[in-house]
């Protein structure tokens, strides 16, 4: 149907043509005929003319609109009424918004800090005048012919009471991808709220896709609430770290964490891209690649390697955002738990004084980087850490609310405050303990205590050492264990020692070294056919993850960028693995996956706290992993990930430490850690949560359980003689035996074996 306005004079303005249309108004490309120049027409369409709200706030904007005299805030020239219709007359802007220079994906930095320099000070001068606008986004900033920058559409926006009081919105108005979690939820408002939308716009202008997207508006405002923004790397691996520490800081979800004006947000985004260098603090750090990850939408992770991929979207669920604790309930009263101060020190500086004092720790750290237990019992370092450290750990019991979403999302952030922990089933804080403490000190009568030598030649990479001594003698519970296992041990080279990945074949007890770096490599994990290993190294100055063969041949680095990848893990198909990365540097690891060759970096699974050590099931129903705040491990839990509905819920609820999680090979339990007194025992429960039993718990600290191909022994950690050895026993938790001397940490078994 043919537009009525166009053709026709409103007061002296021409319409010529129509230019666009918004949620209440249409707006026309006009002549104004007494100083023949070109003008916008903004017109509210006859049927809102009975509805108050629209005209309230076409009222509005000409009123607050009048008392703004920026440079760049688009001015209004006039205001009338033709037939009825009101109408505002703005200046002309020729070259569009930013919305439409995104049509072609995202901005280079000097381009978006371009954009910025004339937005900010807008902002922040309609904020000294106690303007808020309340629907900031790349729509609403026009640019001219001389890549001017214009703020406009001040239709929603609201006056503060002239003292710089806070104030509500009187309802949820505006656009929930750029709404503020405060905005989202009707909460008082200030210029912080703007400024986390202009965060939204920076966000986009990097990725050329926004933070939240979902398939409903209150989706992604519930998201905007609960669900912390994905590192902008992973859509855009040009963006530089500096650039992107300024975007998250920008999208903080409490105000008081936020940048305070939007000047100091444009004046950290120009360090971050004109002196980008400045702000390295870790010189060794390498820039991203950009053949890196280029991933325009996230997916779900799938039960069935056969099923197409489904789009990752958030599972989310209405509450109020409050201070980000975990309670725990009792019959009487809920409490916060317990939380501990992070150390101040970098990430780097810890990982090498800890393995100044105990190059076995660089193990356990490399499996807990980001957890602030470093400043946590440092002497229970080898005992709590070890094990903690390869652990990554929150979560609750069966009882925790379940979210599911009929759109299978995945990324699902329940709101800190609102995880409501239910009280412990007797079964899981009265469980027998089964102590062999004795059978494990009986061990190598047989073998020398002497570490094992390794040639410092380093060609073959495949050096089959040998073992120290001759081989165990194995106690009749163990007689028919066999296979291979794969480990990280500590070995010797001509650049000193480090952690490499060790195969040991359990039938002739001969040691074949994988790997010789002088980086530490660790946590090995064979892919379900037996041909691949992934484990990761710091190679290059941080922790990646990277595959090799089973011979220790064809390594390949899987994962490149300047945060921590860490325990990665394989989809039943082998085609994916499944690892806890720090794409914030916060600390609070969060889930992702990526394809075997590179591929597809995609984020899997995000909340507000710590998620790490991810595990598939057998037919790949569900992730197993353990959650929980980065720094307090009394609160990790373990929680479980079901696939195909992005259902999460927790399996164990207590105050004490619950994490390495792995299921059975018949995929009816899950093996774990849990904490008794200051150390690690091996427990075991059904893949609900019931039934949890300690299984094993010696006067060391025991970790790192992994079953056998056929279910019938578990080989794990234990510093039961002082520094981590490996340990073989039955399923069953009986006959547990030390297998090495020459330490060694978190074994796990080749398949088919």
């Amino acid at each position: 149907m043919a537009d009525e306005l166009l053709g026709k004079t409103l007061g002296g303005y021409e319409i010529q043509r129509l230019l666009g249309q918004g949620g209440m108004a249409k707006v026309y490309l006009a002549r104004q005929q007494s100083m023949n120049r070109q003008v916008a027409l903004k017109v509210l369409p006859r049927q809102y003319l009975n509805d108050d709200t629209y005209l309230q706030r076409f009222e509005r904007e000409v009123r607050i609109v009048s008392q703004l005299e920026h440079r760049h805030i688009v001015p209004v020239y006039d205001y009338g009424e033709y037939e009825g219709l009101p109408y505002i007359v703005m200046r002309y802007m020729p070259a569009g918004s930013v919305d439409d220079l995104l049509r072609g994906g995202a901005l280079p930095p000097e381009r978006l800090l371009h954009i910025l320099a004339q937005v900010a000070p807008a902002l922040d001068y309609a904020h000294s005048r106690e303007v808020l606008h309340r629907d900031l986004k790349p729509s609403n900033v026009l640019m001219d012919d001389d890549g001017g920058a214009f703020i406009t559409d001040f239709g929603i926006a609201r006056l503060t009471d002239g003292q710089g009081a806070n104030i509500t919105t009187q309802g949820v108005v505006g656009t929930p991808s750029y709404m503020s979690p405060e905005q989202a939820q009707g909460r008082p408002l200030d210029g912080r709220s703007d400024l986390y939308s202009l965060g939204v716009m920076l966000f986009e202008m990097a990725t050329g896709r926004r933070p939240f997207e979902n398939d409903t508006p209150y989706s992604i405002a519930v998201m905007q609430v609960t669900t912390p923004p994905p590192s902008p790397r992973v859509y855009n691996p040009r963006v530089s770290l500096p650039l992107e520490q300024v975007i998250l800081k920008a999208l903080r979800k409490q105000p008081a964490e936020r940048y305070q004006s939007a000047g100091d947000l444009l004046d950290a985004l120009k360090q971050a891209i004109e002196r980008p260098l400045s702000q390295d603090t870790e010189p060794n750090i390498k820039k991203p690649s950009p053949p890196m990850i280029v991933q325009a939408q996230p997916v779900i992770i799938q039960a069935a390697p056969a099923q197409p991929v489904q789009p990752l979207q958030s599972a989310v669920q209405p509450a109020p955002v409050r201070a980000p604790q975990v309670y725990q309930t009792s019959a009487q009263r809920m409490t916060p738990l317990p939380s501990v101060a992070l150390p101040s020190y970098g990430l780097r500086s810890r990982i090498r004084q800890k393995r100044q004092s105990s190059p076995l720790f660089a193990l356990l750290l490399g499996g807990t980087l980001g957890c602030g237990l470093l400043v946590i019992l440092g002497i229970l370092v080898l005992v709590g850490l070890s094990a903690a450290g390869l652990l990554n750990p929150i979560t609750a019991t069966a009882t925790v609310r379940e979210t599911t979403v009929s759109s299978r999302l995945v990324t699902f952030t329940p709101p800190p405050g609102e995880i409501v922990l239910a009280t412990p089933r007797p079964d899981q804080s009265t469980a027998p303990v089964n102590l062999t403490a004795e059978a494990l000190r009986g061990t190598l009568a047989a073998r020398a205590t002497s570490p094992a030598q390794v040639s410092p030649t380093p060609a073959p990479v495949n050096e089959a050492t040998g073992l120290a001594g001759a081989a165990p003698v194995l106690g009749s519970g163990l007689a028919e264990v066999r296979g291979t296992l794969l480990f990280a041990g500590m070995r010797q080279s001509d650049s000193g020692t480090s952690f490499e990945i060790v195969r040991l074949d359990l039938a002739t007890w001969q040691e074949t070294r994988l790997t010789q770096h002088p980086a530490d490599d660790s946590y090995p994990l064979a892919s379900p056919d037996g041909q691949w290993i992934a484990f990761q190294s710091e190679r290059d100055g941080d922790f990646e993850i990277f595959i090799m063969d089973v011979t220790g041949g064809r390594v390949t680095q899987v994962t490149d960028n300047n945060y921590v990848d860490r325990l990665p893990a394989w989809s039943p198909d082998g085609e994916w693995l499944i690892f806890s990365s720090d794409v914030r540097e916060d600390g609070n690891f969060d889930l992702y996956r990526v394809q075997r060759d590179g591929r597809n970096y995609q984020p899997v699974y995000s909340s507000a706290s710590r998620k790490s050590h991810p595990r598939y099931s057998p037919d790949g129903r569900y992730v197993v992993f353990t959650d929980g705040a980065a720094n307090d491990s009394a609160t990790w839990e373990i929680m479980l990930l079901e696939t195909q509905t992005g259902a999460v819920r927790a399996l164990t609820d207590n105050n004490r430490r619950d994490a390495s999680p792995l299921f059975s090979p018949d995929g009816r339990s899950i093996l774990y850690i849990t904490q008794v007194n200051s150390s690690n025992a091996i427990a075991v429960m059904n893949i609900d949560g019931t039934e949890a039993r300690i299984l094993y718990n010696s006067s060391g600290s025991d970790w790192a359980a992994s079953y056998s191909p056929d279910g019938r022994f578990i080989a794990f950690s234990s510093n039961l003689t002082g520094a981590d050895q490996l340990y073989l026993m039955t399923a069953a938790g009986t006959d547990a035996q030390q297998i090495t001397s020459t330490r060694g940490g978190y074994p796990s078994w080749l398949p088919g074996q």
